[in-house]
């Protein structure tokens, strides 16, 4: 027991130095880590700890890595999580709370409108996910890493990343790029609204 206490004290002075981290692997790339979590029909947005964040805040000519992990690479209790995160806000002409929105969710996971375009507004962002070759076909994940962290730490095949230099200060819109003639994307009914209104913001 005394063996154990005395590792553990020397691991977490360790961390503390910053000579380990105690969170998930960063992704390879360069600059300041942040992990974007698309849903239908939103955003998550954690820190380089993992720790969830109202958006993301970086300064001028920063070098960012944006690691995209789409909800349905999650187990399906996460995702649905996720997805009742849509039901406490105003959605496709509907009132928060309507339960047509959950029925729209499910309609498009059963017509395979599970993709996403993530971009963020002035910057060299535009990356598709991978989820559906994950899913199988399956509109939810079977046999996948059973949290965020897990699937971070696994390098999940699903987990896609970009990394690119933040451009003048302001607040920039996160978004779901159309992908469509029609406008629908690839995520389905709400795509149009899938927007975090100035969720990636430049400091000077």
């Amino acid at each position: 027991m005394t063996v154990v206490l005395a590792a553990l004290t020397g691991i977490t002075g360790l961390a503390f130095f910053g000579k380990v981290s105690l969170g998930p692997p960063g992704p390879s790339g360069t600059g300041t880590v942040f992990y974007l979590v698309p849903y239908h029909y939103g955003f998550a947005f954690y820190d380089s700890g993992l720790v969830e964040r109202e958006g993301i805040e970086v300064k001028a000519g920063e070098t960012v890595t944006l690691v995209i992990v789409p909800a349905q690479a999650l187990p399906r209790e996460v995702f649905l999580e996720y997805n009742e995160r849509s039901m406490k806000v105003p959605v496709g002409g509907l009132p928060a709370g309507d339960p047509r929105v959950r029925a729209k969710i499910e309609e498009d996971l059963t017509l395979g409108n599970v993709e996403h375009i993530i971009g963020i507004a002035a910057h060299p962002v535009y990356v598709t996910t991978n989820v559906a070759a994950v899913l199988g076909g399956a509109p939810h994940r079977r046999d996948g890493p059973p949290t965020l962290a897990e699937a971070v730490r696994r390098k999940d095949p699903s987990i896609r990343s970009v990394t690119f230099t933040a451009r003048q200060a302001g607040a920039y819109d996160v978004l779901c790029v159309d992908s469509g003639m029609d406008g629908s994307g690839t995520c389905g009914w709400a795509h149009k609204w899938m927007v975090g209104k100035g969720a990636f913001v430049v400091r000077p």
